[in-house]
């Protein structure tokens, strides 16, 4: 990912965004609540010309329920363009959760599990699944990214964004501990290892974000946090797609976060959380681990999490696996 300088890894800002079922979401749009407008308005004096790089994930079932109203709330699925057994599911809204349905069934599966389920066919074009109406709904989002800074889109549906040079801006001319008010939307966060248990969870996180004695890393965590929540308001105002987010010091880091709480919320990974995170992380989350590799590790060694890995020398892993993967 292109940066603006070289940083050391604990003070970069990064974010994935995720968007909420994007598939669903498209075909029957979202209402925007008031007071979610009330939120946006609250951001307005907040600088807007700091550059920006922000990393999200789509879900096509978003696309769908914005195409088509009437999907709104229903239980829906998009299912691929091949009919076969009522054709293989890519999309699954958070309704039809509910009832069981998977990304793994077939159409008729999911009926079986959910009667009132809402199929909605792929577009084709020239006998092939046709993307453009999520590819182009992706850009809406993406294009209101951009105006802090660039983007890094790692798909139809994932963007990465670097905030690092942003958040650095917010922490010298606007930091967190001097705003008189914090919007709900930024104390809704969740931040790895603090208590979000009782009546005062959402104090904790409101302090976590002001405190004057945080180090500077957790400082731009913060501005960050701020900044991706103005973010995700703005892309549901103008485009009714509502996101998930993780910001955290590097890409692997935030796009764990990202998906720990759905939907339309952010999770934040101090420096003081990642080693209990990564000790138990089941070793199938990490990147390049989820398949044959990963396998191997469980049956040949026992390894289930990343702290069971780390158990093992890089001399030991070599041994088993050749010096360039070990």
């Amino acid at each position: 990912m292109p940066v603006a300088r070289p940083e050391l890894s604990d003070s970069r800002v990064i974010a994935h965004v995720d968007m909420d079922c994007f598939y669903v979401q498209d075909s029957s749009s979202l209402k925007v609540r008031s007071d979610v407008r009330r939120q946006v308005s609250r951001f307005k004096g907040m600088k807007r010309n700091d550059p920006i790089l922000a990393n999200w994930s789509y879900c096509e079932s978003v696309v769908e329920q914005r195409k088509q109203q009437s999907l709104r709330g229903q239980p829906t699925a998009v299912v691929q363009y091949n009919s076969w057994q009522g054709g293989g599911l890519i999309a699954v809204s958070y309704e039809a959760r509910k009832f069981g349905v998977k990304r793994s069934m077939r159409g008729d599966e999911a009926k079986q599990v959910c009667p009132e389920i809402h199929l909605v066919q792929v577009p084709v074009a020239r006998g092939k699944a046709d993307l453009n109406t999520y590819r182009n709904a992706g850009s809406e989002v993406v294009s209101i990214l951009s105006r802090r800074g660039r983007c890094e889109r790692a798909s139809i549906d994932e963007v990465y964004l670097d905030l690092t040079i942003a958040a650095e801006a917010m922490l010298a001319d606007n930091p967190p501990e001097c705003l008189e008010t914090i919007s709900e939307e930024v104390v809704k966060s969740h931040v790895l290892g603090l208590e979000e248990v009782g009546s005062d969870a959402r104090e904790n996180v409101r302090h976590w974000f002001t405190r004057s004695d945080a180090s500077r890393r957790d400082k731009l965590l913060a501005c960050g946090a701020f900044i991706v929540a103005e973010l995700r308001l703005q892309v549901l105002e103008e485009t009714e797609f509502t996101c998930s987010a993780g910001i955290a010091h590097n890409k692997m880091l935030a796009k764990l976060a990202s998906g720990m709480n759905k939907p339309a919320q952010q999770t934040v990974v101090p420096f003081s959380s990642i080693s209990k995170l990564l000790r138990t992380l089941p070793i199938k989350k990490m990147k390049q681990l989820g398949g044959k590799l990963g396998t191997s590790l469980q049956i040949d060694l026992g390894v289930n999490t990343v702290g069971d890995l780390l158990q093992f020398s890089e001399e030991k892993l070599q041994e088993y696996y050749g010096v360039n993967t070990g």
